[in-house]
């Protein structure tokens, strides 16, 4: 999503192994159950997903905004099927604090619900110029000092033995969206009027930030800091904890 070149030269979306997804989480062994259960319900959640949209889920993606997500329909659509995966979480897996830590279906649909509708038309109207100019050079970026492995699956649930690949995935994942907020920020400014280009600038900086700092609080909690991706260090950074909903965040990281 971003800079100001013609549409006609079309730069082709990269596979789904190479897309960094925000659907991935990590369970520790103080979760009252293992992570069977947490990949039980992403498993149901990806089932649910993919007859209601008819669009498989490892075309789909959090970060940026997939256009099936940016559409109104299509997003009362997601926070609805994304709700059950909430409440299966909490009534298969005992995890209390599902509706109040960060994800992206609890940003959108819960936390700034408000704020994503009143930026929903500039993002959309955007979107298609933008991943043309930002998602093949941010993946790049990202790329460029990290080793090539194989990479997550969509909805992976990491395990503490499996704690080096998740902290990769959080240091691309940090990498490339640092990249694409800056990337995306003229395109947007020069589509959208001011108002609804501030708008839509201060969610999706909000919305990367958010999740930095959720696992900068859980890397504290943690006792594992040093092990916290310099590239999502500088997104927490960032972030203002003048909201009450950060705070509320914070709190249960």
């Amino acid at each position: 999503m971003q800079f100001l070149e013609p549409i006609s030269f079309c730069i082709p979306r990269l596979s789904h192994q190479f897309r960094w997804k925000r659907d991935f989480m990590y369970v520790s062994e103080v979760n009252s159950t293992d992570a069977t259960c947490f990949q039980d319900c992403n498993d149901e959640w990806k089932s649910v997903f993919e007859h209601e949209f008819n669009l498989s889920t490892t075309d789909f993606y959090d970060f940026p905004l997939h256009p099936a997500v940016l559409d109104r329909a299509g997003f009362v659509t997601y926070c609805n099927i994304s709700e059950q995966r909430t409440q299966c979480y909490i009534n298969e897996c005992n995890d209390q604090s599902a509706v109040r830590v960060f994800s992206p279906s609890n940003f959108l649909c819960r936390f700034k619900k408000h704020h994503f509708l009143e930026a929903r038309s500039c993002l959309e109207k955007t979107e298609p110029l933008t991943f043309l100019k930002c998602d093949q050079t941010c993946h790049l970026e990202a790329l460029k000092n990290i080793e090539n492995r194989e990479r997550a699956f969509p909805g992976k649930v990491f395990t503490k033995k499996e704690t080096s690949k998740y902290e990769r995935e959080l240091g691309l994942l940090c990498s490339f969206q640092s990249c694409y907020l800056q990337c995306e920020e003229l395109i947007v400014k020069g589509s959208c009027e001011r108002k609804e280009a501030d708008s839509a600038l201060a969610l999706i900086s909000q919305y990367v930030t958010w999740h930095a700092s959720d696992i900068y609080d859980w890397h504290i909690l943690s006792d594992s800091l040093d092990h916290f991706p310099s590239s999502c260090q500088r997104l927490a950074l960032t972030l203002s904890n003048s909201d009450p909903v950060v705070r509320i965040i914070s709190g249960f990281s």
